[in-house]
Formats: C-alpha cells, sequence, structure tokens
C-alpha cells in the first residue's frame, strides 16, 4: 500500500537541476513572453487592493501585484513548495525583474500569512479573470467551423466534485486498516458470517480529522479518505471558471444523518451540492450557458427544476437508480430514462424525433420496437400487436411536464449521447490541477492556504489560455509548456 507520507528529499543539484528544467535556457524570453501578454494589475479589485494597502503603522515592503505574479509564477511552473520559489527567487534576477523586487524579498512566513489573510480576495481575482475567459472562449466558439467537433462547447457548462488531500494522521492507510482489523476480529469473536466489518469500519471512523475539523470523511478521487472538498464547474473545453468550497455550514444539514453506506454519503452530499456552487456561480456572472452536463449524481426533481428556473434549456444528466420513475401511463410502462416500455416483451420504444404542431406543445414521437419502414411505410412486425394499426403502437411524451424526464431534450437521442460523452473533460482538467505540487501534497493545514493554493492552479489554466489566444496559438491553450515551446 502506498505511503502517503512518504515525501522525497531534494539535495541541491536536485534542485538546481529543476531550476533548469523549468526556465529553459532563456528566462528572461520567458518573462518578457508574460510581461508583453498578462497584466494581473487588470484584474484586482478595488476592494483588494485597499485590503492589502489598508494602514497598518507601517508601509508594505512589496507591492500587491509583485506578490500575485509571484504566487501565478509559481503555479504555472509547478514549484512544489514556497521554500524552493524563494530560493528562485534568490537567484533568479529576471524574476525578481519580472515581479518588481527590488531592496528585499518576501518569506516563507509572509506568504502563508498573505494566502491566510488575503484568500476571499484571490477568490474574487479568479472571478474577475473569468469574466474575460468566458468571452475569450465564446468568440472562440463563434470562430469554429460549423463542423468543429467543438462547436458549441461555450454553452456547456460542466460540474463535478473533488477535493485536496492533506497531511493528517487519519489519511495514513494504517489509521483506516487498524478499525478495519478490529471490525473483523470482533466478528470472528462473535461468529457472526453476516457482519459487514468494512461497513463497521467506515460508520465508526471519525466524521473530521482531529488537526482540522473542517478536513472531512468524504468520498473524494474514487475512494473515501479525509479531505477538503470543493466543487469545480468548467466550460465545455475544460476550463475551470468556478470554484467553491465546502464548509462547516454545507454539512450541517447532514450532522444528524445516519448513512447506511458510504455510496448513499457520497450521492446526498454531492448532489445538495449543485445548487450552492451553481448559484455562487451565478451571482457573480450573467448565466451564458444553455446546456448543463453532470454525472447522475446530480439527478434529482429539486436541481432539475433549479436548472431549468436558471436559463438551462438542456440538462446532460442520466438517470439514478435510486430515483423512481413513473411506472405506468397510458397502460404503457416507463423505464429509468423515461422511455415507454413494449407491454410484451419490456424493450423501449424507437425514438421518431419531434413534433410540435401550432399551438402545441413539443413533443417527442415514439413507436413500436418492431416497426420499420418498408417502401416508405412504417409497418411492425410484432406476432401479437397490441394494436390494430399496421405500423405498431404509436405514443408520445411530453417533455413540458416532466423537465427531468425529457429535460429539454430526447434521452435516446445522438445529441444527448454524443454531447454526454464531452462531459469527460472535466476530469483530466481535475487531474491536472491536482498533479500541482502544492495541491497533490499540500505541506499546510490551514484551509485558507489549501483555496488559494488551488485557486491560483485554476488561474494558472486562466493564464496559459490568455497567453496562447494572444499569441495566436489556441492549439495550446491547456499546456503552458507546449506553448512555451511554440513561441
Amino acid at each position: 500500500m502506498k505511503n502517503l507520507f512518504n515525501v522525497t528529499q531534494l539535495s541541491f543539484s536536485d534542485l538546481y537541476n529543476q531550476i533548469n528544467e523549468r526556465l529553459a535556457d532563456s528566462p528572461a524570453k520567458i518573462f518578457d513572453l508574460l510581461d508583453h501578454n498578462f497584466a494581473i494589475s487588470k484584474f484586482i479589485s478595488i476592494q483588494f487592493h485597499s485590503h492589502y494597502y489598508k494602514d497598518l503603522g507601517r508601509n508594505r515592503s512589496f507591492s500587491l501585484e509583485s506578490i500575485l505574479n509571484l504566487l501565478v509564477f509559481s503555479h504555472l511552473f509547478n514549484i512544489p513548495s514556497s521554500k524552493l520559489l524563494i530560493f528562485i527567487l534568490s537567484i533568479c534576477k529576471e524574476l525578481r525583474d519580472f515581479c518588481g523586487f527590488k531592496d528585499s524579498l518576501p518569506d516563507e512566513p509572509f506568504l502563508s500569512k498573505f494566502k491566510d489573510t488575503f484568500a476571499h480576495d484571490i477568490h474574487q481575482l479568479f472571478d474577475n479573470m473569468v469574466s474575460d475567459i468566458l468571452g475569450i472562449c465564446e468568440a472562440w466558439d463563434d470562430a469554429l467551423s460549423p463542423g468543429d467537433t467543438q462547436k458549441g462547447f461555450a454553452k456547456n457548462l460542466i460540474y463535478d466534485t473533488t477535493g485536496v488531500e492533506p497531511f493528517v494522521k487519519e489519511n495514513n492507510p494504517k489509521f483506516i486498516a487498524t478499525e478495519i482489523r478490529r471490525q473483523k476480529q470482533y466478528a470472528k469473536f462473535y461468529q457472526n458470517k453476516d457482519y459487514n466489518a468494512y461497513a463497521a469500519a467506515y460508520s465508526n471512523l471519525p466524521k473530521q480529522a482531529q488537526a482540522n475539523p473542517s478536513i472531512k470523511l468524504d468520498f473524494v478521487n474514487g475512494h473515501f479518505c479525509y479531505a477538503y472538498k470543493l466543487g469545480l464547474l468548467t466550460n465545455g473545453f475544460g476550463i475551470p471558471v468556478g470554484v467553491t468550497f465546502f464548509d462547516d455550514d454545507f454539512y450541517k444539514p447532514f450532522q444528524n444523518t445516519s448513512f447506511q453506506s458510504p455510496e448513499e454519503q457520497k450521492f446526498a452530499h454531492d448532489n445538495a451540492s449543485l445548487r450552492p456552487a451553481l448559484q455562487s456561480f451565478l451571482d457573480t456572472h450573467a448565466n451564458q450557458f444553455t446546456s448543463f452536463l453532470g454525472d447522475s449524481e446530480f439527478d434529482s426533481y429539486d436541481n432539475y427544476t433549479y436548472l431549468k428556473n436558471n436559463g438551462f434549456s438542456k440538462v446532460f444528466i442520466p438517470i439514478n437508480s435510486r430515483h423512481s420513475i413513473p411506472a405506468s401511463k397510458n397502460g404503457l410502462s416507463f423505464d429509468e430514462s423515461g422511455q415507454p416500455l413494449c407491454p410484451k416483451d419490456s424493450s423501449p420504444f424507437k425514438n421518431d424525433g419531434s413534433c410540435k404542431g401550432k399551438n402545441r406543445s413539443l413533443r417527442f414521437k415514439k413507436v413500436c420496437p418492431k416497426s420499420s419502414i418498408i417502401n416508405g411505410k412504417r409497418m411492425t412486425s410484432c406476432l401479437e400487436p397490441c394494436t390494430n394499426s399496421p405500423s405498431g403502437r404509436i405514443t408520445y411524451v411530453y417533455p413540458d411536464k416532466d423537465f427531468r424526464l425529457f429535460p429539454g431534450i430526447s434521452r435516446d437521442s445522438d445529441e444527448f449521447i454524443n454531447t454526454y460523452k464531452s462531459r469527460t473533460v472535466i476530469e483530466p482538467t481535475i487531474s491536472g490541477l491536482k498533479s500541482n505540487s502544492s495541491i497533490a501534497k499540500p505541506k499546510s493545514l490551514k484551509i485558507e492556504n489549501i483555496r488559494v493554493d488551488f485557486l491560483f492552479a485554476c488561474i494558472s489554466k486562466l493564464v496559459t489560455l490568455m497567453l496562447a489566444f494572444s499569441l495566436q496559438q489556441p492549439t495550446y491553450f491547456k499546456n503552458f509548456t507546449k506553448l512555451l515551446r511554440s513561441s
């Protein structure tokens, strides 16, 4: 089992090699590229500026722009620690000039306190950058040819949850293994073969880390662990446009809830997270999206109603089996995705397109599963037809009557199937964000520090996109290293 606390110690030569690798052969060229194509000052709000320069009895030694540029650089080049960042800063004159440091340099405690004090302002900085990014992506989408596979992605909003796993003792595999072993011994002592030691161990584990109650037991990254959980919104291109952190207020409604299984807890937490995460985004940005994409964890009637009321005309969320579907309608049964079923063998009806007459609601036509077009006419091959019509049974479903079953589009249509496949773009985005060393192995247990590091990992993605379009190299909008090589 992998040791989560195994940290590789770097020698001086390792540090030197990392610096050369990140700065390449011409650091002046890199900083010149950043200096001419990106200005952090454009996105600093008046409130952030005022908060930083507030009278504290002494003058600030470093400008706000200098610190922000340093942190942007740190995450663009994936510098794993503040210690290494300060070291690079001390030996690289080009970096000092780019950031604007003159007589003195910040130290590790200063950077930690900066993150702790200005976490909210940095979140606002990210939101200000997103406003520009939405415009860039929309213009890019408009410029794509009609046959491009990414055409229309600027109108897709994708949501998923993830989390950051700090170094707490509860994340040591031995901590959980000890509890599982204890439950197995209990089952063996009482000779209870039906006793589920793993479920009992999960129920017995503390719900939060001892070092920080904001780090909670939850399902993150494909397994249960102690993590600081968050919700991420991206557009169809996989660009992060919204981040919501789940704090104590989010978990309050679940304090007295006893979940029967880890899967039940995951579904409850994820499903409840959609509305606060999306509302936070909509409070900051006008909704420019028409389609919403998410996995089945977000399937609930309340979420569909909320999405429809907030301007999403199409919702791509698979039906979750936890929620029941009306059993019958006009003598027909329906499956979990809202498709009518043949009363003979329960095979789903075929989709035959949509129709809408004058002054009539949109409806989807469903035809007998055993019917086909023969000589221009629909005929059924059923040996025991349930209707006298030679074409077989035909029924209609009305999407306006149930937005969950018919979320602006028929669930069995090619558009639904193909569009939903694009939802997976958020997964490599999350993986890329968390590959950043400060996120993959956070050294601090301070929640504000974790927030800021994650936000700057997102900001680095936005900066890369801005540079790519400024340099007319949109192909590399997700890869800063390749963008540098091509410029």
